[in-house]
């Protein structure tokens, strides 16, 4: 066995332990964040095995679940234990995990390398010193831990317990806990997600090497502040990224962002130019930010790639329209002319007046069928129930007749559908919003060609209702889903590119997906 094979094997106890312990001040009366983040969401989640709570000076029980004075006076044998604790009191705690024969620490307590002071270094040197020799694996300090849905593993109860293929690997734990709500709310889903920490230990080296070869995972993500070990890395993430899309978002890319990371987990950041030959030539696509990390993450995970960059933008608004072709060529898309005769056939259906028929297309008198055949341009008090049950086919009237149109031109290569809610001067809806943007989202999910859908977001609150009904019917339909024409054009544009250069990858992400 490589020495990577065997780092990723010693991983297996951090998502599949038998028994865990969380250690800490359960008493103490500011103590209340370790049920928020370790108790409750264990419980929510469903860890199945036996949950223990350890404090030395505690009594009684939290949560039903009894408070033992040490790991020495539990009943078996602990394969995962969370350290709350104070730095100080965090050696004694690793010699008390050795002699029970533990497998893996998470520590979430910080004050160690990353304040830069040379006893907190030594002090979290000698926790390796402690654990190495015995084979204990240590994620952190200073990290959050492990959110493993399948294993029922997690440190928030507003993540869902719905498994998905994406592998998230974060060396700053709040970054950890943002990237996943963003992803979750627009209806993703993950394999594993691992906020690290300073990397004592286990690092983004044994992440990547293990999410390589985990089956569960089909695509990779990872903040990374710094690494520790550059040959190392490369060789990992080259690895990772000739089979599987690797996304890496880069922390402290500018000058003073490379300072700061070193004050937040101790991590060496290297310089810009150094990172960005790495990644571009390892294979990896690179982001500048959280939410471009989920666009492209949506982007890879629910957009069937399309074979070139010509583009049609369909959508509500000129104006909204005019944007749409900025972003799109800023983005590097190709807008397309319409072909006369393609034009013919869609002033057939579409009143001409007011429209734009030239790409983008301006639609807001495309209004689809019903399956009886009755227009659905009416108040309807269940309208979202409307929408789900429309099922879109070529010649139907509205939706239908566009896409058999668009479909047979065979002159574009992907659809960006777009509503703007708010350009409307009426008071908004949410009825109003469902005979519109909610059957444009039947069409969408119809459409057989690449595709992304923009919900815009809000100008105000009046529309906040019908704006996240809307959001949760692209997200049933499991539609590419994004919050603006530019993110949405970016992230098209850059699955343009990545299946020009890595076909292979892309094809299996989206044939086992």
């Amino acid at each position: 066995m490589t020495d990577g094979k065997k780092a990723a094997a010693s991983l297996e106890s951090l998502f599949h332990p038998r028994s865990i312990a969380v250690c800490g001040s359960f008493n103490h009366p500011f103590r209340w964040w370790l049920r928020d983040y370790y108790i409750d969401p264990f419980l929510q989640a469903g860890y199945d095995g036996p949950l223990y709570l350890v404090d030395a000076k505690g009594s009684g029980d939290v949560a039903g679940l009894p408070v033992h004075r040490s790991l020495a006076d539990l009943p078996e044998p602990v394969d995962y234990v969370v350290c709350c604790m104070s730095a100080e009191k965090t050696p004694a705690l690793l010699e008390e995990c050795r002699d029970k024969g533990v497998k893996t620490v998470q520590i979430f307590t910080a004050g160690f390398a990353e304040a830069g002071d040379p006893e907190a270094t030594a002090l979290q040197d000698r926790l390796v010193e402690i654990a190495r020799p015995s084979g204990i694996r240590i994620i952190g300090p200073n990290c959050m831990g492990v959110y493993y849905p399948k294993g029922g593993l997690s440190f928030s109860t507003s993540f869902p317990n719905e498994p998905g293929p994406i592998g998230l690997m974060c060396q700053s734990g709040g970054n950890t806990t943002y990237i996943t709500r963003l992803a979750a709310y627009r209806g993703l889903r993950f394999s594993k997600v691992v906020s690290y920490g300073n990397a004592c230990d286990i690092d983004e080296c044994d992440l990547l090497e293990y999410m390589t070869g985990d089956p569960e995972t089909k695509v990779i993500a990872a903040y990374i502040e710094g690494t520790r070990d550059g040959p190392r890395f490369v060789e990992a993430l080259t690895r990772a990224a000739s089979v599987k899309p690797v996304v890496v978002f880069k922390g402290g890319h500018t000058q003073a962002g490379s300072r700061a990371t070193a004050s937040h987990t101790g991590a060496l950041a290297g310089s810009e130019s150094t990172w960005d030959a790495l990644l571009r030539q390892a294979g990896a696509i690179r982001v500048y930010s959280a939410e471009e990390t989920v666009d492209m993450l949506m982007a890879l995970v629910r957009m069937r790639p399309p074979k070139g960059a010509r583009v049609c933008v369909v959508g509500n608004g000129g104006g909204s329209s005019v944007m749409a072709t900025d972003e799109c060529e800023q983005a590097g898309l190709t807008m397309v002319p319409i072909p006369t005769e393609v034009t013919e056939r869609l002033t057939s259906f579409i009143p001409p007046v007011g429209q734009m028929l030239r790409n983008p297309i301006d639609c807001v008198h495309l209004i689809p069928t019903q399956r009886d055949g009755t227009f659905a341009g009416k108040p309807v008090p269940d309208w979202r129930e409307i929408v789900k049950g429309t099922e879109v086919k070529p010649g139907d009237k509205g939706w239908g007749d566009f896409l058999q149109v668009i479909e047979e031109w065979q002159g574009v290569d992907a659809i960006l559908f777009q509503y703007s809610i708010d350009i409307n001067p009426f008071v908004i809806t949410t009825w109003r919003i469902g005979t519109a943007a909610g059957l444009m989202v039947a069409g969408a999910r119809a459409c057989s060609l690449p595709k992304a859908i923009v919900v815009h977001m809000l100008a105000d609150n009046d529309s906040t209702g019908a704006w996240a009904t809307a959001v949760e019917l692209c997200k049933e339909a499991e539609l590419p889903l994004f919050f603006s024409l530019r993110s949405a054009a970016r992230a098209m544009r850059r699955i343009v590119d990545y299946g020009a250069s890595r076909p292979e990858a892309l094809a299996a992400l989206h044939e086992e997906g």
